[in-house]
């Protein structure tokens, strides 16, 4: 794509400029392209911190800020690209093509399915930046381009969850295209299985009903924020639900930390629950929440669990290899009119949570006028006898 050198030398000037600023003041070049260039600075700004190896090259293009947003990062699309191997795979959602891109370095063929033209154009100039010369662009949908894609390794997708409206949907139903009625020919077309990457609302026991022949699901999280759920599907259905394997994992600071285990697990498992909270008190991260790893994060760990649907554990030993957040639990106050006096008593300010209680951690905050931040953690929860509570701790 081409760009003359005001626009280029604009975009240089401003990159790290207030994008509406600079819109608003506009430019007195008349040979700035400044509907691109606007784009284009505020591209690189969001790659900051998402697409680090994107920002760190000025020949990068960008497009339009959804594209933008709706993309994987760079650690949720080099994490999936370890999941697979062989010699070709079609990215049949490509967007901005990160996860092309990701997949180009394995494999020796990546092909690249996008019914926008300016992506394509844009995808394209980048994968030359990038030296990446084994990708084959295919301008069409997804439902377009199949047939003429033969047989590859892998499919990889990732279905629009917006619809008609642009409004967010999760379902997998609801996507774009709607997988439930694509399978069959989906499988047709590799040879060792598809890659499929969903929403983080999605209803994990449900999906796993809408797509026979799962073998794996991961739960990916970045930070402690789950990010994207995929599965992986063999050619044909005959995986058993029991067997599938599940891998939480959360991406801190570039590092992996991941639990792994089985549907059939966490059926069988059967915690203890606890009478009342011992000294330290654990919640798992968001990936292994997302996973339903309930009861097999207790037995694995050998926790007690506060109540059957509150996920909140308890141990009075440290566990230092707890994967999510450990407390020391200063106080367990029953949830009373008289809470609150007591609570402001220990703390004017707290860092307010809930777990199977029956107010949100906003409503909650407000009925103990306690303000956010500070060094106190209160867990409001459901004990095992069914009594509300609030947990007073401190992070360890």
């Amino acid at each position: 794509m081409d760009i003359n050198e005001a626009t280029r030398a604009f975009i240089q000037a401003h990159r790290d400029d207030d994008v509406p600023q600079l819109a608003l003041r506009g430019s007195k070049d008349p040979d700035v392209d400044l509907q691109f260039a606007l784009q284009q600075i505020e591209g690189r700004q969001r790659a900051k911190e998402k697409l680090p190896g994107h920002y760190a090259l000025d020949e990068i293009l960008f497009p339009a800020a959804l594209s933008l947003e709706q993309c994987s990062s760079a650690a949720t699309a080099h994490y999936k690209a370890d999941l697979v191997a062989g010699d070709s795979i079609a990215d049949l959602s490509g967007g901005f093509g990160v996860d092309t891109f990701a997949f180009a370095r394995r494999f020796q063929l990546c092909l690249y399915v996008e019914p926008q033209a300016e992506l394509c154009h844009i995808v394209q100039h980048n994968a030359n930046v990038f030296g990446l010369q084994n990708i084959s662009i295919l301008q069409g949908t997804m439902e377009e381009r199949l047939g003429e894609i033969g047989m590859v390794d892998w499919l990889y997708i990732d279905p629009s969850r917006r619809d008609t409206h642009g409004r967010r949907v999760a379902a997998l139903e609801e996507c774009t295209p709607d997988l439930t009625q694509w399978l069959d020919k989906l499988r047709a077309h590799t040879r060792k299985g598809l890659l499929i990457k969903l929403s983080p609302l999605i209803d994990i026991s449900w999906t796993l009903r809408q797509l026979p022949g799962t073998r794996a699901i991961h739960t990916v999280a970045v930070n402690g924020e789950c990010k994207e759920v995929l599965f992986l599907l063999d050619t044909d259905n005959s995986s058993s639900p029991n067997t599938v394997v599940c891998t939480a994992v959360n991406i801190l600071q570039g590092k992996t930390h991941s639990f792994t285990f089985t549907m059939g697990e966490e059926a069988d498992a059967r915690p203890e629950l606890a009478g009342e909270p011992s000294k330290y008190l654990y919640e798992p991260n968001a990936a292994i929440l997302k996973a339903g790893a309930f009861k097999c994060i207790a037995t694995r760990f050998d926790l007690l669990k506060l109540h059957p649907h509150s996920h909140l554990y308890t141990h009075d030993k440290l566990i230092p290899d707890f994967p999510g957040r450990t407390f020391i639990v200063e106080e367990t106050i029953p949830f009373s009119k008289n809470a609150r006096k007591e609570v402001r008593e220990k703390t004017g300010k707290a860092n307010v949570s809930v777990r199977n209680f029956p107010l949100t951690a906003e409503e909650l905050k407000k009925n103990l006028k306690l303000k956010d931040g500070g060094d106190h953690y209160i867990f409001g929860t459901t004990l095992s006898g069914g009594e509300k509570a609030l947990l007073l701790c401190r992070k360890c």
